[in-house]
């Protein structure tokens, strides 16, 4: 490599914008690859004429484009065709806006009122100063969201309460809440208006998170400050009801990082949207999917359903998805209730399978502005 300065992972993304779990996820997806990748550490470093290219990630994915139209712009060397692709993707998502806007008429016209514009709430609820070293500054709807997405992986249960918990974490740039049953395991990145200048993590009751939500979804932004027996929330002063107080619980959250670290190397990793698998996922009326990926640009799905097959009888073909693969062939199964939380609750518009082994956990994983991973366990197939 030429002498080129390189750029930490962490500087990089805040001269880009976007959050390092991100920066990760867009690697690892080949869209944007580091400059060099340490043998030893794995430390990623960046350059300085790789900001261009990130900052038009950052944009493309504010607009919902799919990973493969997000590649196949960045390899178009022609401008116009670029902004070609840009604009099919845009006058695609403008139909689609349409479309909404006449359902929330409708809505509101099934309510019994007049449509009505939505509320700007841009600047609503925004927090000026310096905050204290320990409080985190993060949107309330997203963080709200957040909270939703991870206590996909928690459980009721009296003798192991920890397994209905959440961990939080506020590292330089990142927010990160964890939860984990024991079979599935989710994790989801934030970056916050303005961080924490100390870390710190605290283990919360998940029932008063899930009951805090939807105070937290009405609050524009909100600020966490660890307390030695909570996690509090803050808003701005003119809101009615200022705060919110969620306790700590007293368990020790796992070290679902040194879990993580044990996991085999991944030998398949397949990328595709994940509005389709989804929709697959709801024909589903077998508790058992089974996933076939020997193709580099095609994923295959198999879920029995009632119209599943043809009139003498025979089961129709498998669900044909897009898909970008790479590595070896691997077929895996998973049971409904387990995959669908994951991808229904994921974010952006793409999904990231990391495959090890059919009777491994697979690694689930998107990605926006931060990161949502989750740690799924395959089962056997159906018989």
């Amino acid at each position: 490599m030429p002498d080129t300065e390189l750029i930490t992972i962490g500087a990089f993304a805040r001269v880009c914008g976007l959050n390092a779990s991100a920066l990760r996820f867009y690697a690892d997806a080949g869209v944007l690859v580091p400059a060099l990748v340490d043998g030893d550490t794995g430390y990623r470093y960046y350059t300085a004429d790789q900001a261009g290219p990130a900052c038009l990630i950052r944009h493309l994915r504010a607009v919902d484009m799919p990973l493969p139209t997000v590649a196949a712009v960045l390899a178009e060397p022609d401008a116009a065709r670029a902004a070609d692709l840009l604009d099919a993707h845009l006058a695609e998502m403008h139909c689609r806006r349409r479309e909404f806007d006449a359902a929330a008429a409708a809505a509101h016209r099934a309510l019994g009122v007049d449509p009505r514009p939505f509320p700007d709430r841009s600047d609503h609820g925004a927090v000026p100063g310096t905050e204290p070293d320990q409080a985190v500054r993060v949107g309330g709807p997203a963080l709200a969201a957040a909270i939703d997405q991870v206590s996909t992986a928690t459980l009721t249960d009296p003798a192991l309460p920890v397994l209905d918990t959440i961990l939080f974490e506020a590292r330089p740039d990142e927010l990160v809440l964890t939860a984990t049953d024991r079979y599935r395991l989710a994790s989801r990145t934030l970056r916050p208006m303005s961080s924490a200048t100390a870390e710190w993590s605290a283990t919360i009751d998940a029932a008063e998170l899930r009951a805090t939500a939807s105070w937290l979804r009405r609050r524009h932004t909100v600020i966490l400050r660890p307390t030695p027996d909570s996690l509090e929330f803050h808003t701005a002063a003119e809101d009615s009801a200022t705060s919110q107080r969620c306790p700590r619980s007293p368990e020790e959250f796992p070290d679902y990082r040194r879990m993580l670290a044990a996991l085999p190397s991944t030998p398949t990793r397949v990328v595709l949207g994940r509005a389709h698998l989804l929709e697959t996922l709801e024909r589903a009326d077998s508790p058992i999917v089974t996933l076939r990926f020997d193709s580099p640009d095609t994923a295959t799905i198999s879920v029995p359903s009632p119209d599943a097959s043809t009139q003498d009888g025979r089961p129709n073909p498998p669900t044909e998805l897009r898909a970008t693969v790479s590595g070896p062939p691997i077929t895996i199964h998973f049971a409904v209730t387990t995959l669908y939380p994951a991808i229904a609750g994921a974010i952006g518009p793409d999904i990231m399978l990391d495959l090890s082994a059919p009777d491994l956990p697979a690694h689930i994983r998107s990605a926006d502005d931060g990161d949502l991973r989750t740690l799924a366990m395959p089962c056997k197939p159906a018989p």
